[in-house]
Parts: C-alpha cells; sequence; structure tokens
C-alpha cells in the first residue's frame, strides 16, 4: 500500500483508501439514481426540480467528483520523479478512528434531528465535524456552523420550500 507524499487528493491517506472511497461513493450514486429514477415526476412542469430530479442531480454531482478523486489518484503526478528508495511518510497518517468517530457522529446527528431540530443539531454537529477534521479555532467553528446551517435552512424554507425538522422535543400538545 503506497502512500502520498502530500498534495490532493487525499493527502496524507493511502491511494488504496482514496481508490475505495471513490469506488464506493460511485456505488452509492449510481443507486441513488436508480432508486430515484421510481420517484413521482411534477406533472406539466418539466423545468421543475422535483422529488424524482433533485437526488439525480446530486447524485450525478457525486458520480464527477468520484471520478476526479479515482483519476487524480491512478494518474502520475506532473514533474514526479522516480520514486525514491524508502517511501516518505504523509505529514498526516490516515486514521480510522477518525473515521469511525465520525460516522458515529452522523448517525447521532440523524436520530437527534427528529428529537431536537435541525438548527440546534445541525450547528452542534457541525462544530464536531470541524473539529474532528483539524479545525481547532473555537471562534471561526461556530461562526462557520451558524453560516452554513443558516444558509441551508432558508435555502430549504423558502428556495425549494422545504421545512426542516423542528424536532419532537419541542412540540406542543393540544389539551
Amino acid at each position: 500500500m503506497s502512500h502520498s507524499s502530500g498534495g490532493t487528493p487525499g493527502s496524507g491517506t493511502p491511494r488504496s483508501a482514496d481508490l475505495f472511497a471513490g469506488a464506493v461513493v460511485a456505488a452509492v450514486a449510481v443507486a441513488a439514481i436508480v432508486v430515484s429514477g421510481g420517484f413521482p415526476t411534477m406533472a406539466g412542469l418539466d423545468t421543475d426540480v422535483g422529488p424524482a430530479r433533485f437526488p439525480i442531480i446530486y447524485a450525478g454531482a457525486l458520480l464527477v467528483l468520484s471520478a476526479i478523486l479515482v483519476i487524480g489518484r491512478l494518474m502520475p503526478k506532473r514533474g514526479a520523479q522516480a520514486a525514491p528508495a524508502e517511501p516518505q511518510a504523509p505529514a498526516e497518517a490516515f486514521r480510522f478512528h477518525r473515521v469511525a468517530i465520525g460516522v458515529v457522529a452522523t448517525a447521532i446527528y440523524i436520530y437527534m434531528l427528529s428529537l431536537i431540530g435541525y438548527l440546534p443539531t445541525t450547528v452542534v454537529f457541525l462544530i464536531g465535524m470541524m473539529r474532528l477534521m483539524g479545525m481547532r479555532s473555537w471562534v471561526r467553528a461556530p461562526i462557520i456552523a451558524v453560516a452554513v446551517t443558516a444558509f441551508l435552512y432558508l435555502v430549504f424554507l423558502y428556495a425549494l420550500q422545504i421545512p426542516l425538522p423542528d424536532g419532537s422535543l419541542f412540540e406542543t400538545g393540544e389539551f
């Protein structure tokens, strides 16, 4: 297993891990396209981004990005010299525990969305993920998390007219 010696894509990750990730993401994207093909379309509105087209657009973007990742890892680097006798250590070794923490955090996030709601859950999740990925600033992380969360909330609420979860803890019962 050869390690990259810096640069993009996948700086510090094993080459095989990038190839595997690209293949998995491409497979998920193809599955999303197949499944969303059976979704209903908006009758009479060919230009409307309805329930069938929305996942296809994102799955297509995932296919393009995974192809860029795989091709980028398979192509020789420009100006690359012959391989050194000893492999160079990557700047930061690929750590599978970070991936596991990210997967568990995402599962908890998905569960908490229905309980607490989109706004507070997403802000906390984004701060945690930014810290996990290496952002060390306790000032920038919350600012970015709040800005991204608010932007996505407004896009879904006003542009797409799709309400995001409020959370069942905040629902008021009728007596």
